[in-house]
């Protein structure tokens, strides 16, 4: 089977529609770089709870939303971050990545009619949560 290279990005919990934003990965051929195609891509929470799923485009990204509806001790398991994994296809190896999950909102600065015209989601980020930027 051919090695392959999946990258996650990094995901966010957007408090103010209480969902998962920007869940994504990408595979590609770890030999030549190139996008995998049509590959599956499963997305779940560190303790094993599964997002979604979805296949590779044609530049070798999946992504999915997913709304926050987990029940109790979900925003805990959040914060650890969500696992995607390829699952193989008889060509290419199975593969896994790790992506972070921070917290935000719709709101930026000077949003009109927002109900906070100078926050930032970088502040909430900051305020709610201490987020690990070394992963």
């Amino acid at each position: 089977m051919k090695p392959t290279r999946l990258t996650a990005s990094q995901a966010s919990l957007n408090v103010t529609q209480m969902q998962l934003e920007n869940i994504n990965a990408m595979a590609t051929d770890a030999v030549t770089g190139e996008p995998i195609r049509g590959a599956k891509i499963v997305f779940a929470t560190i303790g094993g709870r599964t997002l979604g799923m979805a296949y590779t485009d044609y530049y070798g990204i999946a992504a999915i939303t997913a709304p926050e509806n987990f029940g109790p001790g979900t925003l805990q398991e959040l914060l650890g971050g969500y696992e995607a994994a390829m699952i193989g296809d008889g060509i290419h190896a199975p593969a896994g990545a790790h992506g972070a999950i921070t917290i935000g909102t719709d709101q930026g600065p000077g949003v009109p009619g927002g109900p906070c015209s100078v926050c930032s989601d970088r502040a909430l980020k900051q305020d709610v949560v201490p987020v690990d930027w070394s992963r």
